[in-house]
């Protein structure tokens, strides 16, 4: 198992963390200052002290790679590149998205494990404020089935394994049209039989053929699934900001729709470095390919209706 130093510097609360394996060995949570250049390399030593370490014993590291504070995110970033190279030791990088659906699913295991059996398809959505009127969003698939293609982290939970799939990557909405397009993208992806991650034009297929083929897969679904109902838990930063909007959301799906549920997950609102642990842990022990250390800049991304 390998000894992981995790840093997450992206929002206003700097966490750093060690972990070997599953278990986190020790961390900080510094919330009363937002100078993370001052505070980072103390309270990178504070946890190796903690844990009885030194850096040299750590044989990976990892970090949230963003979105989130513009300044933050980098700080984090070069100080654990530096360490790497330093050190000759690997270090991983992960999305916000991924980090806060991790957190959604270890925080939420028990409703989780409750309801999979009784939802045909239980997804995480995590919701990220990114200024400017936009929305940063991707889809996950909590599930008991492994899949080799978008399965990011697993947990075993009262003897049995769950699994987290990535069903999309991060795509930009306006927060105008927000809840047209997240509802278009709630009826996309409960008829997607995709075994691979979906596109951001996947998603929100509306041309007459794909209508067609949708309203087929809705009758073929609903006969597979014996009429059970999909499940969405929506987390992530935006629950802070967004709120109003995604109660009228939850309001006007379950109107309109008796087979999907909306949960607003008010436990999960900041990313923690403990979950980047989780993942690189993961991502280490099955190979997995890992996003190159640079800063994840969400407005590289199109919003959808812009030219």
């Amino acid at each position: 198992m390998k000894t992981i130093l995790a840093v997450d510097s992206t929002s206003g609360i700097l966490s750093v963390s060690l972990s070997k394996g599953f278990n986190i060995l020790s961390e900080i949570k510094d919330d009363k200052s937002t100078k993370h250049m001052v505070n980072i390399i103390g309270n990178i030593d504070y946890v190796l002290k903690k844990a009885g370490k030194t850096i040299k014993e750590a044989d990976l590291f990892a970090v949230n790679l963003g979105p989130g504070d513009f300044t933050g995110g980098r700080i984090g970033i070069s100080i654990l590149k530096m360490f790497s190279m330093l050190s000759g030791n690997p270090v991983f990088g992960f999305n916000s998205l991924d980090v806060f659906s991790v957190g959604c699913m270890l925080k939420n295991i028990g409703i989780i494990s409750k309801n999979i059996s009784d939802f045909s398809q239980l997804y995480i959505m995590p919701l990220m404020d990114v200024r400017s009127n936009e929305i940063y969003c991707g889809i996950y698939e909590a599930s008991s089935i492994f899949n080799e293609n978008t399965t990011i982290f697993s947990f075993d939970f009262e003897e049995k394994k769950y699994f987290l799939n990535k069903i999309s990557g991060g795509f930009l909405l306006n927060s105008d049209d927000f809840s047209e397009k997240i509802s278009q993208i709630i009826n996309q992806v409960n008829l997607s039989d995709d075994r691979s991650p979906l596109s951001f034009s996947q998603l929100l297929e509306d041309n007459n053929s794909g209508k067609k083929l949708s309203q087929n897969k809705v009758q073929n679904n609903r006969n597979e699934l014996g009429q059970k109902k999909q499940c969405f838990i929506v987390t992530a930063n935006a629950l802070n900001t967004y709120r109003k909007l995604l109660e009228n959301l939850k309001r006007e799906i379950q109107i309109n729709s008796m087979e999907t549920d909306i949960i607003l997950d008010d436990k999960n609102t900041n990313p923690s470095s403990e979950y980047i642990n989780f993942l690189a842990d993961y991502s280490c022990s099955f190979s997995l390919k890992h996003l190159p250390i640079a800063p994840v800049y969400v407005r590289d991304f199109i919003v959808f209706g812009r030219k």
